[in-house]
């Protein structure tokens, strides 16, 4: 059996890197702030769909099934390793500087290891911004990934054709947006809506929908109309993590899936032919390098936000705590992250030799010749 080789687009990386620093920068580890840099998180909600989806089909297509096994074994290892370490750094600087009791801060550790804050937050059990709240998308994601690839397999096991799935994604993203609107017109909480996972999966779900158009993305390569359209696109993105609030209720009404069509655009052009300009900007290598390590940045971050100061330092506060964070996330990328995502090769799709093969794959699968992207999301 052969290997199916992934191959890297450095311009996603460039992407991860404007969501961290968006999301960093939201924090407070910079001298200015940034109102919407919150919505950096949406645009790893898309790309971390896309990227999934893109990869589930390329595995489909090559040998005519999806191994949920190698697929949630991926998972574990790209981001297990790093997770069980920020616990643990996380339950010893607790409970050495901050007054929470020991067994409540044991209880929240639990949450995230079962990927549960998201839910906690949603619904007021515990709102401590203690170091594991900042694993909510976490959770969004890892529970929506305990669904997506079923649903997937299932769709193609009975052979349904990738029109119909997408437009059944369509489908459910206008029902979360519609749902999510109707929450906050009967009063919920703006927590509710923004860490609920039925209130959070259209971002998701996009990127699954602009992952499965990537399998046919030679058919959009040329066409210059969209290449105009991810410009736009990436500066009406830009322009709301600069403005938007939280608290705005447009971004409730059908705000939150504006964000994720425009990041899926930007995403989907970025991975296939993006314009010189959006490639140049993305493949800036300080971005590059950021998006690398942006898992382990967004953890340690949080924990470092939370439970340093510095106050001598004066103005020069934020950036002390943001060398440490960087510090940290890049210790964690070279000697954790790296050696774990090195064994994921031992799960990776495998094409069978063409004469093993049985199972008929629908003609409208084949079309695509897309090597498949790097997946680290």
């Amino acid at each position: 059996m052969k290997t199916l080789v992934a191959k890297h687009v450095p311009e996603l990386d460039g992407l991860r890197g404007i969501a961290i620093v968006s999301v960093i920068i939201h924090h407070q580890l910079t001298p200015f702030s940034l109102n919407g840099g919150f919505l950096g998180v949406d645009l790893f909600f898309v790309l971390s769909g896309f990227l999934i989806t893109s990869l589930l089909w390329e595995e489909f297509r090559k040998t005519a099934s999806i191994s949920l096994r190698n697929f949630y074994m991926r998972r574990l290892l790209r981001l297990g390793p790093a997770l069980a370490i920020y616990l643990a750094a996380s339950l010893l600087v607790t409970y050495r500087t901050q007054a929470i009791e020991l067994t409540r801060q044991l209880k929240l550790i639990a949450l995230a290891v079962f990927y549960s804050t998201n839910w906690r937050m949603a619904f007021g059990w515990d709102s401590t911004l203690d170091p594991t709240a900042i694993i909510w998308s976490l959770s969004i994601e890892e529970q929506f990934y305990l669904v997506w690839p079923l649903v997937l397999l299932g769709c193609l096991a009975v052979k349904l054709r990738r029109r119909f799935i997408a437009g059944g994604l369509v489908l459910i993203v206008l029902v979360i947006a519609i749902h999510r609107y109707s929450l906050l017109e009967s009063g919920a909480e703006l927590t509710r809506l923004y860490y609920g996972t039925d209130t959070r999966a259209d971002a998701l779900l996009v990127g699954c929908v602009f992952g499965l158009l990537h399998s046919k993305s030679s058919q959009w390569r040329t066409k210059t109309w969209l290449k105009v359209a991810s410009l736009l696109s990436a500066g009406g993105l830009g322009f709301l993590i600069l403005t938007a609030g939280f608290s705005d209720e447009l971004l409730y009404q059908g705000g939150f899936t504006a964000v994720a069509l425009l990041s899926g655009v930007v995403i989907f052009v970025a991975a296939n032919a993006p314009p010189r300009l959006l490639s140049t900007a993305l493949r800036f290598m300080p971005l590059v390098w950021l998006g690398r390590i942006s898992y382990g940045l967004y953890l340690w971050h949080w924990l470092v936000v939370r439970n340093t100061s510095f106050y001598s330092l004066g103005q020069w506060e934020p950036l002390a705590k943001l060398t440490i964070a960087v510090g940290i996330a890049a210790a964690s990328f070279y000697l954790i992250e790296k050696p774990f995502n090195q064994l994921k090769t031992r799960f990776a799709a495998r094409s069978p030799n063409p004469q093993s093969t049985s199972t008929k794959i629908p003609s409208e699968n084949v079309t695509s010749g897309r090597t498949p992207l790097v997946v680290e999301s």
